[in-house]
């Protein structure tokens, strides 16, 4: 007679082939082990290569702070400087803009 073809492989004994090939308890839970191991030690290395990217980041945010500050300085003093020589060149025109300004600034307040 023929064998139907979807049966499952018969149970061998000890001595079948399959089990020959297929690992142990005790080697899945050493290769377990080691995935453990290799796992921590890549953690430490990602930890160590954030630690120094965050140092990195960190000085460059320190710095930046201090070089904003310094062209903001700079901005404020063109800034100074136009509006001196703007109320230099039309000074009947800048007072006017200083009254209204104030005017404005008043009618606010009282709100």
């Amino acid at each position: 007679m023929n064998k139907p073809k979807n049966t499952p492989p018969p149970k061998g004994g000890a001595g079948s082939a399959e089990d020959a090939d297929a690992p142990d308890r005790a080697e899945i839970e050493a290769q377990i082990a080691k995935l453990r191991e290799d796992m921590t030690e890549l953690a430490q290395m990602l930890k160590s290569a954030g630690s120094a990217r965050w140092e990195e980041a960190r000085g460059q945010a320190e710095a930046m702070p201090e070089e904003a500050l310094a062209e903001l300085q700079r901005q404020l003093h063109r800034l100074e400087d136009e509006a001196r020589s703007r109320v230099q060149a039309q000074p009947l025109q800048s007072l006017g803009l200083a009254a209204l300004a104030g005017f404005l600034l008043g009618l606010f307040l009282r709100r």
